[in-house]
């Protein structure tokens, strides 16, 4: 696990190895805090659906099969971030996320950057290799499996947590509403 803005580091980035895989997302208590308010989460009513690890919370899992985890990852973290991005959706997912709900605007890179420098990531690789039906069909099953054990309250996408329900209508209610922002 590494903190996100280690990542900012060509060095580290390239520490990673170039193979299929995949990550999760983790955030301390505070910025845990700051995003289950925006959310309007009680941290009591989910906590014990939640992955906790070395005090940490796991926010959000993503999978990556067409390209390798390092991509991946430097799309999350380095992403260019401009306007054009934004409005034609190719800002990852989870950057849309992280700037609607602590910038209330998806073209704030300072403050997504900013938010996303505290987080932590935690990657593992596949054995297939990138592009191969194996590693789609593996990552897929893994990715699902972890969404349906623990509560990732950013994914939106295969997240069908019984709890997940209220706060992916939420996510998107806010992504929507940051995205018309200028």
């Amino acid at each position: 696990m590494i903190l996100a803005r280690d990542l900012r580091k060509k060095e580290n980035l390239l520490a990673i190895e170039n193979k299929a895989g995949y990550y999760k997302w983790w955030a301390g208590a505070s910025e845990f805090e700051i995003i289950l308010k925006e959310l309007n989460v009680d941290l009591e009513t989910i906590k014990s659906s939640v992955e906790i690890k070395d005090d940490l919370f796991c926010i959000y899992v993503g999978i990556a099969a067409k390209e390798s985890v390092r991509d991946r990852l430097n799309w999350h973290v380095n992403d260019s971030h401009t306007a054009s991005r934004v409005k034609k959706g190719t800002l990852s997912t989870f950057r849309q996320s992280i700037s609607s709900l602590v910038a209330h605007n998806q073209y704030d890179k300072t403050a997504t950057d900013s938010f996303i420098d505290r987080l932590y990531v935690e990657w593992f690789y596949s054995d297939n290799k990138i592009k191969s039906e194996a590693a789609k069909i593996e990552l897929h099953d893994i990715e699902r499996q972890l969404l349906n054990r623990h509560l990732m309250i950013l994914n939106i996408q295969d997240n069908h947590h019984p709890l997940a329900v209220e706060i992916k209508k939420k996510l998107r209610y806010l992504r929507k509403l940051s995205k018309e922002q200028k």
